[in-house]
């Protein structure tokens, strides 16, 4: 990795710890009332537009939840019982759980099941290995009710079993009953609060705090195990859209009752308990979308909605304990151990090597380069751990992406003007050839764009793809068109660079290609061990690697012609050719997939690899195309056409104002082009890879145009672009969370 200043390193451990000590103050702060962010999933959330097609996302606060599928649903409920128990409320929750536990095969059943059973009956439904039940209760005064109740216990079934003997039924994995507001207002008359209060002093014994600790202490009990310990939701008095109610209804079921009775549950039940879910009541908003016509029942989507929430809370722990790739971070046990203190002494011992005293003095007792090994394996060691501490704990909380378009564009501004600010002018430097001031007139660095620019177009390209990430951006195909241009501009200049150094060195050593390789996929290599992921999910330390074993392949083999450029381009268009089809023949890629993972262990998702590489199959190329006239014209000591500017011909200088004019007009003809009449993303996907390169060249150009840009750099870009693919790398863990599906935040402000 690229040396950094000390001084520097110590100011990000530094930051790192003030982190740490800040997300276990508040991690603590926040354990003493919502441990398991369970509350926060059942009693606050908002609704997201930012999603594609402009539907809407509940999002509770400071946690994520999941959209729990029938195979996730089989295998949290396996040979379990689930009991609806209320009125037809309720029924419209049971209808949605067996809509979502029952397979395609199962749809036929359920229509049949519903059209046959009558209005007020109870009912059954068994789909695979989950049993699903109903039961008509809408009072809660029911034998059955009392009965599933007395036998409801927090502890998993199978835990129970083995300390409870001789009961006469199992406790059901999950009970959800239904507060009897409605029938209460709508049949009680004056005397509706008293007989809702008495239906809801009969379940008050079974949920008391001390059930809310049992499955609290159940959840840790079972971290881990695969067991869910069960639960009860006691669901509150449904608010109604009151304009739609037929006037018979809106006669009783008044807000001032339903308002009343929801108080008088605050009250019986405390808002620190975990088996109310008042967000219920906060879910509905649009009486177009989110209710049935009749203003009673909501929609079919809304009763999806609030049984998935208890379904978040009944299974997530054990899905985010079973797979790490689990998204879900409501209702989760999070990890015990020592690693806060395991990273703090880290980062303290890092600081103390660190410190300038230190330091001199293991240079001046030891050897330096020692010493540089050892600050390197510092730096990595410390990097793992933070990723793991940040993505692989929940001490941070990761929330919902959302895409703000004037948020992004002012964030890229920002960018594009503090890089501008940090304007320097740039050393000539010959790297090896004639020093006279002759040869530096017509070769300038490598090639006709320096190590100063190609880093600097990297970072530049590299903050902005950080901001796209980190707002979520991909959601707008405008954006996604441009970013696709900056992933084919750093694959250009990847094979430009690699192409020039082997025709001007002649180097194609063992030590060269170890070196680069392993410079391109050390973190993308051992990341997935320590997190769980894949080598694909980092995709572009493979792809990258990909392009740069093909240019290789084609300048080792046949070397010697490689000083010919009529063979050299030969060679190109066939290596292009077989490379093309590699990628798009299907079973070739997979073939070499498998001896890739045969060999190192490596797992690779095929149809991944093929969908990248295939956007940007000729990029690279044309890099190496550019990167050969470049080598021809520097042996020759010409001035490319590419590299303008040469001073002193007025033949010259007109030519660079009409190249200048055409490289303008033909990206904006590109873009305009291109968001004009490419509004589908397959459509532009299939045309990038033959246009891609029109505006990176016509922007190189014009970044070479004239002298005074060739002697200027961006230092900020500059730096950044140093590190840029570990920055890509390391933002899936540090600067995002959930494998770069969510944002980071420590929660200071959040939580208050």
């Amino acid at each position: 990795m690229p040396n950094a200043s000390p001084k520097l390193i110590n100011y990000v451990f530094l930051f790192v710890f003030l982190l740490i000590v800040s997300t276990q103050h508040i991690h603590a702060q926040s354990g003493k009332n919502d441990p398991h962010r369970c509350l926060t999933l059942l009693n606050n959330g908002t609704w997201s537009s930012s999603v594609p097609g402009g539907s809407r996302r509940w999002e509770p606060k400071d946690c994520r939840m999941v959209e729990h599928t029938a195979d996730s649903l089989h295998e949290c409920l396996n040979d379990r019982k689930v009991v609806f128990i209320g009125d037809s409320t309720i029924r419209q929750l049971f209808w949605a759980a067996t809509k979502q536990v029952a397979r395609r095969e199962s749809e036929t059943r359920i229509k049949r099941l519903l059209q046959s059973n009558g209005k007020h009956h109870d009912i059954s439904f068994r789909a695979d290995n989950v049993q699903l039940e109903f039961v008509w209760d809408p009072w809660l005064n029911s034998t059955v009710l009392h009965g599933v109740l007395k036998n409801f216990h927090a502890l998993p079934t199978p835990l129970y079993v083995e300390g409870i003997a001789g009961m006469d039924e199992l406790s059901p994995v999950l009970v959800i009953l239904g507060a009897p507001g409605l029938w209460a207002a709508r049949y009680g008359g004056d005397d509706y609060m008293n007989l809702f209060k008495r239906a809801v002093t009969g379940v008050v014994p079974y949920l008391s705090p001390s059930l809310d600790n049992n499955i609290s202490q159940a959840m840790k009990t079972t971290q881990g195990s695969g067991d869910i310990p069960n639960r009860i939701f006691l669901a509150p008095v449904g608010i109604p859209n009151y304009s739609n109610l037929a006037p018979n209804r809106s006669k009783s079921i008044t807000p001032e009752r339903i308002k009343a009775m929801n108080n008088y549950l605050s009250e019986v039940f405390s808002n620190n308990l975990t088996y109310v879910p008042w967000v219920y009541n906060q879910i509905p908003t649009s009486s177009k979308w989110d209710f049935d016509i009749d203003g009673l029942h909501v929609s079919d989507d809304m009763a999806a909605l609030k049984l998935n929430i208890v379904f978040n809370a009944l299974c997530n722990s054990a899905a985010s304990a079973r797979s790490r790739s689990f998204k879900g971070t409501c209702c989760v046990v999070p990890l015990q151990g020592y690693s806060p203190v395991i990273v703090g002494l880290l980062l303290g011992v890092s600081a103390g090597f660190g410190s300038a005293g230190a330091r001199h003095n293991l240079e001046v007792g030891g050897n330096p380069e020692i010493v540089k090994s050892v600050e390197t394996l510092r730096n990595i060691l410390v990097t793992f751990m933070w990723c793991w501490y940040a993505d692989g704990t929940s001490y941070l909380i990761k929330a919902e992406r959302h895409y703000e378009q004037e948020v992004f564009v002012a964030a890229c501004l920002i960018w594009l003007v503090v890089s501008v600010l940090s304007l320097r002018k740039a050393t000539h430097q010959t790297d090896g050839s004639s020093s006279s001031k002759r040869d530096l007139r017509y070769y300038r660095g490598p090639g006709y764009i320096s190590r100063s620019q190609s880093n600097e177009i990297k970072g530049l390209m590299q903050g902005i793809i950080l901001l796209y990430h980190y707002h979520h951006a991909s959601q707008a195909l405008w954006v996604y068109k441009i970013i696709r241009l900056f992933i084919s501009g750093y694959l250009y200049i990847s094979g430009y660079a690699h192409t020039l150094y082997l025709l001007k060195t002649n180097d194609f050593s063992l030590n060269r290609v170890i070196e680069i390789l392993f410079r391109l996929n050390f973190l993308s290599v051992f990341l997935p061990y320590m997190m769980r992921t894949t080598y694909t999910s980092y995709y572009f330390a493979p792809v990258i690697t990909f392009w740069y074993l093909v240019l290789y392949a084609m300048l080792r083999f046949f070397k010697s012609y490689n000083r010919d450029l009529r063979w050299l381009l030969l060679k190109i268009a066939v290596t292009a050719r077989l490379t093309n089809l590699l990628i798009l023949t299907p079973g070739i890629l997979e073939a070499v997939t498998r001896f890739v993972h045969a060999i190192f262990f490596i797992s690779i998702d095929v149809e991944e690899m093929r969908f990248r590489l295939r956007l940007d199959r000729y990029i690279t190329f044309i890099g190496i195309i550019v990167a050969a006239l470049t080598h021809r014209a520097s042996i020759r000591r010409e001035p490319t056409f590419l590299q303008l500017g040469w001073v002193g011909a007025a033949l010259t200088l007109r030519f660079t104002y009409w190249l200048a004019i055409v490289c303008v007009g033909s990206s904006l003809t590109f873009f305009y082009v291109t968001q004009t009449y490419l509004q589908e993303k397959q459509t532009y996907n299939q045309i990038h890879p033959f246009i891609s390169w029109i505006p990176i060249l016509c922007f190189i150009v014009l970044r070479n145009s004239h002298r005074i840009l060739r002697d200027r750099y961006l230092l900020l870009p500059n730096l950044l672009g140093r590190i840029s693919l570990e920055t890509y790398v390391l933002q899936y863990h540090i600067w995002l969370g959930g494998d770069a599906t969510a944002n980071l935040f420590v929660g200071y402000w959040e939580g208050r």
